[in-house]
């Protein structure tokens, strides 16, 4: 029998969605014990996240699932990486984007029986200057953008958030200031004026699609986008590049992989960055370095496998 502890955060955005901790918590806890596991609800105030992590880490569980959105789901994994107990996630926020990666459904009650089901498996992390990344890390207009959004927009519907961000790109994207963006990494140096810059442990996935997913989870290597574009109206054309999976064959962005960077800015002392949907301002350099099999996970095999195996 797997010991679990279940840790709802009262502040994620799926309060605004509707959802209702305790009713959600009753029927995890229904479902883990029917699948044979002993599983415990806690629920705490995002300020108190911190303490009740390290709390239920004391009492060495088989694993702890967190109930919230990204920036719950990248705390728990700083405290977990390196230790034998695995991570779960109820996608409770409004992106969800590291249960979408690992496959976890997003209906709550799916999302429960996937769990219950899975099995711990190990997963890079990247390390970004002491910060955990399960996602992406992005530099440049973006997280400011976000911010003032989310201030007047906290939680709401995945989709009608990621629609009004895109209306407000432009508009945005013109009015920001470029970093000066350096690097230094395993493969050598290089420069370019940025925007927008992502770092994701692994690399993005090759196919259409509104929300980022991944891929190489176990590569040992994370991939840089930095993208070079100018003027709003070749960000809107990069965008559509995304959004249809190709990406990389844009000649407006820098694409490359390396196992450990350091990034700097000439002319700043930090700046403004979005890890995993969490906004941080940063000092320079930013140290980015991969840990290979760094926390264990509650998924699949098959939700965790390279792209290119799945294409096989």
């Amino acid at each position: 029998m797997a010991r679990h502890i279940l840790l709802f955060n009262r502040g994620s955005g799926g309060n605004d969605r509707g959802l209702d901790a305790q009713e959600v918590a009753r029927q995890v806890e229904e479902i883990f014990r029917e699948a044979g596991h002993e599983v415990s609800s806690r629920f705490v105030e995002p300020r108190g996240i911190e303490r009740a992590l390290k709390q239920a880490i004391a009492e060495k569980p088989d694993a702890i699932v967190v109930a919230g959105g990204d920036g719950t789901v990248s705390a728990a994994a700083r405290h977990l990486g390196g230790s034998s107990i695995a991570l779960g996630i109820l996608p409770m926020g409004t992106f969800n984007l590291a249960a979408r990666d690992l496959g976890v459904p997003l209906e709550m009650e799916e999302a429960a029986r996937f769990l219950a089901s899975a099995r711990p498996l190990p997963i890079d992390i990247l390390d970004v200057s002491g910060q955990a990344c399960l996602c992406t890390t992005i530099l440049g207009f973006y997280p400011e953008f976000a911010k003032t959004f989310e201030r007047r927009d906290h939680g709401g519907r995945w989709w009608k958030k990621t629609l009004k961000l895109v209306l407000g790109l432009p508009k945005y994207f013109a009015r920001a200031r470029p970093l000066q963006l350096s690097w230094r990494g395993d493969d050598g140096e290089g420069s370019a004026k940025t925007k927008f810059s992502a770092f994701v442990p692994g690399r993005y996935k090759a196919a259409a699609g509104i929300v980022p997913a991944r891929t190489e989870f176990r590569s040992g290597e994370l991939s840089a986008y930095i993208a070079t574009q100018k003027d709003a109206s070749a960000a809107v054309r990069g965008m559509l590049d995304y959004v249809f999976g190709r990406q990389e064959k844009n000649p407006e962005l820098l694409h490359f992989k390396s196992s450990k960077l350091e990034l700097r800015d000439g002319s700043r002392r930090d700046c403004m960055l979005m890890l995993d949907g969490e906004i941080l301002r940063m000092g320079f350099p930013i140290e980015l370095e991969i840990k290979p099999g760094h926390l264990f996970v509650l998924t699949t095999p098959e939700n965790i496998a390279d792209e290119r195996e799945e294409a096989a």
